[in-house]
């Protein structure tokens, strides 16, 4: 039995020609209330990692005494635990093509929880040993990385109902959740010594992290999101499952652009920790958070210009998509020059080489950026039945996780190219 078809539901009020919909300009979406959730629900998706990112210092230095052999694992721990895990559950979720609206709530309700265990934690860290604590951690960064995997799985599956702009939403609500961890870490850096945080400081960001979770539910709920799906599906109806290679005939070109796009760019935190100050008025323990805000500034914007008109074409391909996600690669030649150059005690321009440097990385953001975002808001206009749009949702965010997966540990390749590299000049 097909599903209704979306095309006979009003888009909230508004005029429910597709084309219409296509013409929102990005103002109009952060003043529509329906919106702003998917953007708020798109910050609760990355806020939580980037927390843990960032705390990433914290548990290193105060919690596992810097020469310990938790603090030395920990980084390389929590990565492998997190995309392991989000990987397995993502692939577990494309089978199970329901409750797509719960789990966006469900989702949320676990980071509630982990973060007020982690603020827990923290305030008793002198109570456990530095084994339970760091193993304890890693069931934590498990737990949030399945519950993100379960509120994401949930949101597309949503967003692909309700249309491109709002599958746009949540992209931007990501790169914001980037951008302001980031901010706050290179102003962290002008501090003293920015390597230590008190336990306040670090409760503090462990329960925003919370807060913003339970904003996002409460939105969710007030602004009545998951009704439409309600809407569209007769209680009599029997959802049908559909096959991996449906979704794949039809999304080829969009799932492997994403796929390729996050391979590529996880590169970037090697490069980014690496290549230092040459000519700037910085230290490099602040020329590195100062990239990593250039670089995320670079990916919001590529996810706000993702809805112009000559992106969101009929003649503006998956294809091409794909293609543009592959040309993505020639910038991994551009940073092994720049690291080379980093390595040259007597360059002519320093300030001229730190310049460049900070706009290829601006641009290698702004190209991420932009290629996932168009990738994910083409993703409904593809699919026929209201039973693809939803399902498709785990089927993307598969391909989403195996990317970061590659990535990661291809990232430990560059690291030995360029160690080599070093050592050899």
């Amino acid at each position: 039995m097909q599903s209704a078809q979306h095309t006979d539901f009003p888009q909230d009020g508004r005029d429910a020609s597709a084309n219409d919909e296509e013409r929102h300009s990005f103002t109009t979406m952060i003043k529509d209330a329906k919106c702003l959730t998917f953007l708020f629900i798109g910050i609760g998706l990355l806020w939580p990692w980037n927390c843990i990112l960032g705390a990433s210092q914290y548990f290193k230095h105060d919690v596992f005494l810097d020469n310990t052999i938790w603090s030395k694992i920990f980084a390389s721990s929590m990565m492998t635990v997190s995309t392991v895990s989000s990987t397995l559950f993502n692939i577990w979720l494309a089978g199970r093509q329901h409750s797509y609206s719960e789990r966006v709530v469900r989702g949320l309700i676990w980071e509630i929880a982990v973060f007020i265990i982690l603020s827990l934690l923290a305030l008793f860290k002198a109570w456990f040993s530095l084994p339970f604590v760091f193993i304890s951690i890693m069931v934590l960064v498990a737990i949030s990385s399945v519950a993100t995997a379960m509120t994401q799985n949930g949101i597309m599956a949503v967003a692909n109902i309700y249309g491109p702009v709002f599958s746009q939403a949540v992209m931007v609500g990501q790169a914001v959740a980037g951008v302001l961890p980031s901010v706050v870490l290179f102003i962290i850096s002008f501090s003293s010594d920015p390597s230590r945080q008190s336990t306040g400081g670090i409760l503090f960001y462990f329960l925003t992290t919370a807060g913003v979770s339970i904003i996002s539910i409460l939105l969710y709920r007030m602004n009545k999101i998951g009704a439409k799906l309600i809407h569209i599906t007769p209680k009599n109806h029997i959802a049908l499952h559909v096959p991996f290679s449906v979704h794949y005939n039809k999304l080829k070109y969009l799932v492997l652009s994403i796929f390729t796009t996050f391979v590529v760019t996880l590169i970037f935190p090697v490069f980014a920790s690496t290549v230092l100050v040459k000519g700037l008025p910085l230290t490099n323990s602040q020329f590195i958070p100062f990239i990593f805000t250039v670089w995320n500034l670079g990916d919001l914007y590529g996810r706000i210009v993702a809805d112009w008109p000559q992106f969101r074409a009929p003649q503006f391909t998956p294809f091409k998509i794909f293609v543009y996600s592959l040309l993505r690669i020639l910038f991994v030649p551009l940073f092994f020059i720049f690291s080379k150059i980093n390595s040259d005690e007597h360059m002519s321009s320093p300030i001229l080489k730190d310049l460049l440097y900070t706009l290829l990385q601006f641009f290698f953001g702004l190209t991420n950026g932009h290629v996932i975002s168009i990738s994910f808001m083409k993703v409904p206009e593809a699919l026929t039945t209201d039973d693809e749009k939803e399902s498709a949702g785990g089927f993307t965010n598969i391909f989403v996780s195996t990317g970061l997966t590659l990535g990661s540990i291809l990232s430990y390749g560059c690291v030995f190219v360029i160690e080599s590299y070093s050592k050899a000049h």
